[in-house]
């Protein structure tokens, strides 16, 4: 869908500018339009790094709700039933996590969830970012 609507607002603009246009004046009015289409090129390609980190930072934050349902179905293992999970979706996932992972862990988890995010916000990779926070959430499995 972005491609497309990246794709619309070239041939917009390159029509704009006099692109296949015929006649005296058309090869003047296209003289001066490459500069004009790569600025678009490259607000396009800002959108769409903006778009996929907004997309991970969203991402992220459902991550972090796992863990914190996790650690809230640990502290109130002898009812864990009564904990309002925020991904009752997931209740499955979460008991496992809940089960399997000690409190410290599943606190490094979140924290190492909030320190990619972050991270990002300090316009770090996103690969190195999520490597980072996927290697302290191995780590936090056990113990």
């Amino acid at each position: 869908m972005s491609a497309e609507r990246d794709e619309r607002e070239r041939e917009e603009l390159a029509t704009a500018l006099g692109a296949g246009g015929t006649g005296k004046g058309a090869a003047s009015a296209t003289r001066g339009s490459a500069g004009v289409l790569k600025e678009l090129e490259r607000r396009q390609k800002s959108r769409a790094t903006r778009t996929g980190r907004d997309a991970l930072d969203r991402a992220l934050i459902d991550v972090a709700g796992l863990y914190r349902d996790a650690l809230a179905v640990r502290f109130a293992a002898h009812d864990a039933d009564a904990v309002t999970l925020t991904h009752p979706d997931m209740t499955e996932q979460i008991h496992d996590l809940a089960d399997r992972v000690p409190p410290e862990g599943l606190l490094r988890s979140i924290d190492a969830v909030l320190a990619c995010r972050e991270a990002l916000d300090l316009n770090v990779k996103p690969r190195f970012a999520v490597a980072a926070m996927v290697a302290t959430l191995i780590a936090a499995q056990s113990g």
